[in-house]
């Protein structure tokens, strides 16, 4: 029987030597190089397209004219291989193999990748400091994740070390009431109170689907001697910006179309309620954002109807990391949702889509219509137009009314909110049910003023008197807008430090900050001669081994591939010696045969 099965008397030496994982990675990686020698051959056979004269450009050719042939290189690639060996003949052995091996591409030194290192400064309490390089920065807020968000921005780029720097917090519920119970302003939901003003609003949606017939109109009443008829156009879009343009006119109302790509490179889209715009690299909410994002939760709130949530990024830095940076900003515009009251059975997905909406469009180093996150309705892919009260109320049924059925234009959704008075008094917080009183003073919050009386002006008044007792009750309280979110004392805020720089950076903390995760060492860079390209590569290796009574035996694997390619200018030294190649044969005369003399 052993005979037969010469595998049950190798060593897991024999075995390892034995397994592929070697050959799986040199025919990946010479699939690579045989892509890139097709790309250099695809490109050397363009150039004589570029060097033929052309008549319609006067007899000269394209090289010319200042045009040369593109070149691509492949940038960078990352090779995965694994592979499971079980062996089970009387006494099975199993072998876990681990191989990966990475390459960077780049043409002397600039475009070669650069390997990210990050790091962690985790804060618990206020004051807190961090220190890079000598240089001290404090984090400064009304509270711990507003002051998180204050270093974040300090530590990053432009002015900090960091390229990326973000805040990510850990909320837990707590324990807390509303006095009296049966107040309505503020509403309560299960983690937070959300201040809404005390005056009388309104809130619609139009749904744009498509332009009228040619040579004729639709008539948007909104309330009594607020009309307005809007011609055809000769598409949806501009139909939708004549809505919102006459609306603007009637005064009393303010309307918007906010996924309209006019001005910028955002293609076209539908669907969109709400809209959060972002700084580079940041997840945080923005004031503007957050203005925005009020009254379309509350008229959603009201309204039942379902959303998606879906975050963006701008196409700086890599796809990987775009796509968890769009996710984070999904995840901060919806949780801003419920604390305004929006169930989560509301939200049917939250999601990111990365730089990837962008991919067709100019890639602008740094643009703030990709850095955004949308409250999009379900299902919808039409043109939505919003319209709040500026002075003049919507009628109870504006028209044309599509609030409950019906295909066409019209208002989709229709909310009047009356005027409600704050008549919340104050908040118990924590097992000790501690109670905070509501306060309507004037405040000032990163030099701006708060108006007494105004949302804003509760929510920090109460966010701020609540985390002066946090030591006592044990709960912490973080405010966006009007609206004041309650979590545990203990959670910790957590300040992400991303760099691709190669120099040590000297990062420590004080006071309520620590550092939770150091920088990684310097790797040792690659070298290159000036004319050749700059390859590094890392190669690893695992192995797991166990042993059990089977009587089987299997090998599985895998593999992948991806790869980034880029588009460079042919080399100059190229150019110049097609060009010297080129000049005698079009400037040089050629000399006449001598005619032979007769012999006399």
């Amino acid at each position: 029987m052993a005979d037969q099965n010469p595998i049950e008397k190798m060593t897991p030496g024999q075995i390892l030597a034995d397994a592929s994982v070697a050959e799986f990675i040199k025919a990946m990686g010479l699939s690579i190089a045989d892509a890139q020698k097709a790309l250099d051959l695809n490109s050397l056979a363009q150039v004589g397209e570029y060097v033929e004269p052309r008549p319609g450009l006067g007899g000269k050719s394209l090289l010319q004219l200042g045009l040369s042939p593109p070149f691509y290189h492949y940038q960078h690639a990352d090779l995965s291989v694994s592979m499971q060996l079980t062996m089970k003949v009387g006494e099975a052995s199993a072998f876990g193999i681990g191989g990966k091996l990475d390459f960077g591409f780049g043409q002397g030194g600039p475009q070669a990748p650069a390997s990210a290192r990050e790091a962690q400064i985790t804060i618990k309490s206020l004051p807190a400091s961090a220190t890079v390089d000598g240089t001290k920065s404090d984090a400064t807020g009304a509270d711990v994740e507003a002051a998180a968000e204050d270093l974040a921005k300090k530590l990053g780029t432009p002015t900090g070390k960091f390229e990326r720097a973000y805040v990510t917090a850990k909320r837990t519920k707590v324990p807390f009431k509303l006095l009296p119970e049966a107040a309505k302003n503020p509403i309560k939901t299960e983690t937070s109170v959300a201040f809404y003003a005390a005056t009388e609003s309104s809130f619609g949606v139009i749904r744009i689907i498509e332009t009228p017939p040619d040579k004729t109109s639709e008539e948007f009443v909104l309330a009594a001697g607020k009309s307005t008829k809007v011609d055809a156009q000769s598409n949806n879009l501009i139909y939708a910006r004549a809505v919102v343009s006459q609306i603007n006119a009637l005064g009393g109302f303010k309307a918007k179309l906010l996924r309209d790509p006019v001005g910028s490179d955002i293609p076209v889209g539908g669907g969109t309620l709400g809209l959060a715009l972002f700084d580079t690299n940041k997840s945080d909410l923005k004031k503007e954002a957050v203005d925005e994002l009020t009254p379309m939760a509350r008229a959603l709130k009201d309204s039942g109807a379902t959303v998606d949530v879906v975050g963006f990024a701008d196409r700086q830095g890599e796809i990987k990391d775009n796509q968890e940076l769009g996710l984070d900003r999904a995840n901060k515009v919806a949780l801003f949702l419920k604390e305004n009251g929006v169930k989560a059975s509301q939200i049917r997905k939250v999601e990111s889509r990365g730089e990837t909406a962008w991919l067709k469009t100019t890639d602008s180093v740094a643009n703030q219509q990709f850095r955004r996150a949308e409250v999009m309705l379900a299902d919808s892919n039409d043109l939505l137009v919003l319209v709040e009260s500026a002075g003049t109320q919507l009628q109870a049924t504006p028209t044309p009314d599509k609030t409950s059925a019906g295909g066409g234009n019209g208002f989709i959704i229709a909310r009047h909110f009356a005027a409600t008075p704050i008549d919340g008094k104050s908040v118990k917080v924590g097992a000790s049910e501690t109670e905070i009183a509501i306060t309507d003073a004037a405040a000032s919050a990163g030099g701006a003023t708060l108006e007494a009386g105004s949302p804003e002006a509760y929510a920090f008044n109460l966010a701020r008197d609540v985390n002066a007792g946090s030591a006592t009750h044990g709960v912490r309280a973080v405010r966006k807008g009007g609206v004041v979110s309650f979590t545990d004392a203990k959670d910790a805020v957590i300040i992400n430090l991303v760099t691709l720089s190669a120099n040590d950076i000297a990062l420590s903390a004080a006071e309520g900050a620590s550092v939770t995760k150091a920088l990684d060492k310097i790797a040792a860079a690659p070298t290159a001669s000036a004319d050749k390209p700059k390859v590094s590569v890392a190669v690893g290796l695992s192995v797991d081994y166990r042993t059990s009574r089977q009587f089987e035996q299997s090998i599985n694997g895998n593999s992948s591939i991806s790869a980034r390619i880029v588009a460079v200018p042919a080399p100059v030294e190229f150019l110049e010696e097609i060009k010297t190649f080129l000049t005698p044969a079009k400037d040089s005369t050629p000399t006449p045969t001598p005619t032979p003399t007769p012999t006399p």
